[in-house]
């Protein structure tokens, strides 16, 4: 089992996350070494499908960034969709600045602190930041790269901040299955970036403006 939370009985009450129950052998075989990497302090290992802090998370995560930027380059439709509780690392902030100069499309899901500053002319007019705070706290955080069309998603205990990458034990681990990939790709992150009830829109200058409904358009909440 494999999950963006923690065990917890009361926050449990309170808290939404995301949990991935799966047989996969190779998630089995990396989860067992991760595990023994912290029991025994053994030398970090090869982890081909998940990415674990302190060891590889911020490097990937950069690589997949990376990845988006290419595609653009190559005159295909780069897209970084994240959900996360904060976003604070200097490093991957300047990655998704990056991104945005190059035409990559990012769009952000922050409830809390958020050090990003979106739609500035010639560094982020390709990033969207919005914080959805309603009666149970979105604790889950997800990942999603286009990747060229192929999709890639990832589950994560992680935020984006420099404690989760250097001063925390995390882990981040792919979605493969074509249904579930669905599910969290167009019901749970389309929804959060279509809600107009509770979604607050950070702006540019760092204040953020409720979310505002057209005439006649449906209430997403």
């Amino acid at each position: 089992h494999l999950g963006t939370g923690n065990y917890n009985e009361e926050t449990a009450r309170q808290y939404t996350d995301l949990g991935l129950l799966t047989k996969d052998q190779v998630l089995g075989e990396e989860c067992r070494m991760y595990f023994r990497m912290l029991t025994h302090a053994d030398q970090p290992f090869d982890f081909k499908e998940m990415m674990v802090a302190p060891d590889n998370l911020k490097k990937r995560i950069l690589g997949l960034i990376q990845g988006e930027i290419n595609v653009q380059k190559h005159g295909g439709r780069g897209h970084v969709i994240a959900k996360m509780n904060a976003l604070g690392d200097s490093e991957i902030i300047d990655a998704l600045y990056n991104a945005s100069r190059e035409g990559v499309k990012v769009d952000l899901i922050v409830r809390g602190t958020c050090c990003l500053r979106p739609g500035i002319q010639g560094v982020s007019e390709n990033i969207t930041v919005r914080s959805i705070v309603d009666r149970y706290l979105e604790h889950s955080r997800i990942y999603y790269f286009r990747a060229g069309g192929e999709g890639k998603l990832f589950l994560s205990s992680a935020d984006w901040r420099s404690r989760n990458f250097h001063r925390r034990f995390e882990t981040a681990f792919p979605v493969k299955d074509p249904s579930i990939k669905k599910y969290i790709h167009d019901v749970i992150l389309k929804c959060s970036l279509s809600d107009n009830v509770k979604a607050s829109i950070l702006q540019s200058d760092g204040s953020y403006v409720r979310a505002q409904r057209r005439t006649g358009e449906k209430a997403v909440r």
